[in-house]
């Protein structure tokens, strides 16, 4: 029939609308699915495949280091030169917004061992000695 208006006294009544928190937390939650895939950090590179090794998702949570398949060198998004101060000086900057982060190398799959090593030996030589390598696992 019609709508309680009041109670026994005449008083108005109060009743929760669940209706619109619904509609809201829908829409959160469709808009968290679509955004959670591309959090990954870095740049993207085609990363090279791997049979072993643990599986992880980045999450924006590692301080990435890419390397492009044309050489080019970039500290989260920010393209750096390998041979000069640059690099150390874009992942210790990194370091001191974000503290306890740990170092992922993506290397483009087209690139030799040599050009990647390049990179990771100057990370080493700054004393930063644990990174890690990211893979594509072989299914």
């Amino acid at each position: 029939m019609g709508m309680s208006a009041g109670g026994n006294k005449g008083g108005p009544m109060a009743e929760i609308n669940v209706t619109p928190l619904v509609d809201v937390m829908l829409v959160l939650i469709i808009i968290f699915m679509v955004v959670t895939p591309l959090l990954t950090s870095g740049v993207d590179v085609a990363l090279p495949p791997a049979k072993s090794g643990d599986t992880s998702q980045d999450l924006g949570k590692h301080l990435v280091v890419a390397i492009k398949q044309d050489k080019t060198v970039y500290v989260d998004v920010t393209e750096v030169q390998v041979e000069d101060q640059s690099l150390i000086d874009e992942i210790n900057a990194a370091y001191r917004l974000v503290p306890d982060r740990p170092l992922l190398i993506k290397g483009d799959k087209r690139l030799t061992w040599a050009d990647v090593r390049k990179v990771m030996d100057a990370i080493n030589d700054s004393g930063m000695s644990t990174m890690l390598l990211a893979v594509e696992k072989e299914e």
